[in-house]
């Protein structure tokens, strides 16, 4: 099992156990005191056990739980933010079909380090139910309020792929696509069925590229299990990177808001700080992971901040979570209004990943090694190094993943690829 402030994750029965949910969810109620809580779930098997465990734990406290069933993160974040009300959201996001796991969160927000501490104190305590109820939930406000803010029929004529994965993205996506006048072809659009990887950034999206080809269609959209995650296909049916998809989104909301402050996570392209830079905005770097993004977002007073391994965008007048919805709508809008130029209207770089079985403890003593034999080494989260030739390095442990990950960015694909193995083979030695 692997707990951070990005949820807890792990494989029913396996590492991960009903019980030790209930607790989770149980401790999480305690923690903010509330009389009524949230919930939803994606869909995965697993998913409507864990959710009526972290249903259990909640009622047990005398609390109502009104359940959505199967939505978005993004729409239950939003829920959250609207309603003033805590959430649960049983999901493992972008791992595997047999992973499964809860996401917190407050006030439309990730829970902050206090709080995580509290529900993952003590969690194999037992407890008696009290008088709590569960109760359906009213429809998510999510489609109507992302159709107030672009606009019914904004985008007519767009022709648009999506391959939902199975996901809880197909509550929402082609309904609302259609309401802002998209004519809209889906696949993988049935609840639970896992036809390729849950992780769009590490699938090929083959069906997806050839739909896209096929069909003549402007953009092709790929989500991951809980609809947070994007990875986008242009019209030449090429499968674009999280990065690239991040910084195009943000070029467009930065030239239509005038906004001046953006923060991205540390891995983050550093393609966003040239279009950052074109429109006379400031970008600060947070350590890796959604909470760190949006805390650092609060502390700035940026509205617009996200991750690019994920094509994270967030958009802090909707969603202070990765928005995948939004991000794909602010794309549709500029094909709309600018066709497919827009494509060749941002910078891009390579990027390379090599994930590493090594012990923490032993990563964390190499990082220390490296990092006194580089200058101007960054140790905020990890060690980054910002190398020559516009190109850059970062060494930390994955927050949801059971592995260490050496990512690279320069200016071709061979490049990145050689730095990455380069300096994981130093790594190895390093902690060997």
């Amino acid at each position: 099992m692997i707990a951070s402030l990005s949820g807890i994750r792990g494989i029913l029965n396996k590492d991960l156990t009903l019980a030790e949910v209930s607790s989770f969810a149980s401790n999480f109620g305690k923690a903010t005191g509330s009389k009524e809580f949230l919930l939803a779930r994606d869909p995965r098997s697993t998913g409507a056990a864990i959710s009526r465990a972290a249903a259990a734990g909640i009622v047990s406290l005398g609390a109502v739980v009104y359940d959505y069933g199967i939505i978005s993160t993004p729409a239950l974040f939003r829920e959250s933010r609207t309603r003033s009300l805590p959430a649960v959201m049983v999901t493992a996001s972008h791992n595997e079909p047999e992973f499964n796991g809860l996401k917190f969160i407050v006030d439309g927000a990730g829970i902050g380090k206090d709080v995580f501490e509290a529900v993952t104190d003590g969690t194999r305590r037992a407890g008696g139910f009290g008088a709590g109820s569960i109760r359906a939930a009213r429809k998510p406000v999510y489609v109507e309020d992302l159709v107030e803010r672009f606009g019914a029929g904004s985008c007519e004529g767009v022709k648009v792929a999506v391959d939902l994965g199975g996901g809880a993205a197909i509550s929402h996506t082609v309904p609302l696509l259609r309401r802002l006048g998209c004519e809209v072809s889906s696949m993988n659009d049935s609840y639970g069925v896992f036809a390729r990887r849950v992780d769009p950034v590490a699938d090929e999206l083959a069906l997806l590229r050839k739909v896209v080809k096929e069909k003549g269609c402007d953009i092709g959209l790929g989500f991951d299990g809980d609809g947070d995650r994007l990875v986008i296909v242009d019209s030449s049916a090429k499968k674009r990177t999280g990065d690239y998809m991040l910084t195009l989104a943000l070029s467009e909301l930065l030239a239509g808001t005038g906004e001046k402050k953006v923060v991205v996570s540390l891995d983050t392209t550093q393609a966003v700080d040239e279009v950052a830079r074109k429109a006379g905005a400031q970008v600060s770097r947070s350590k890796v992971g959604e909470a760190n993004v949006v805390g650092m977002m609060r502390e700035k007073g940026a509205r617009l901040g996200g991750e690019g391994s994920s094509g994270g965008l967030i958009d802090g007048t909707f969603n202070y979570c990765r928005d995948s919805m939004l991000a794909a709508l602010a794309i549709v809008r500029a094909l709309k209004s600018k066709g497919r130029r827009i494509y060749e209207s941002v910078p891009s770089y390579h990027q390379d990943r090599v994930a590493l079985d090594i012990p923490r403890g032993r990563v964390q003593r190499a990082i220390k090694r490296l990092g006194k034999e580089y200058e101007g080494a960054d140790l905020t989260d990890g060690l980054k190094l910002s190398l020559p030739g516009r190109s850059w390095v970062l060494i930390r442990p994955s927050g949801t993943e059971d592995v260490v990950r050496v990512s690279a960015e320069a200016t071709t694909s061979d490049k990145a690829e050689s730095l990455a193995k380069s300096f994981a083979k130093k790594l190895k030695g390093l902690s060997g």
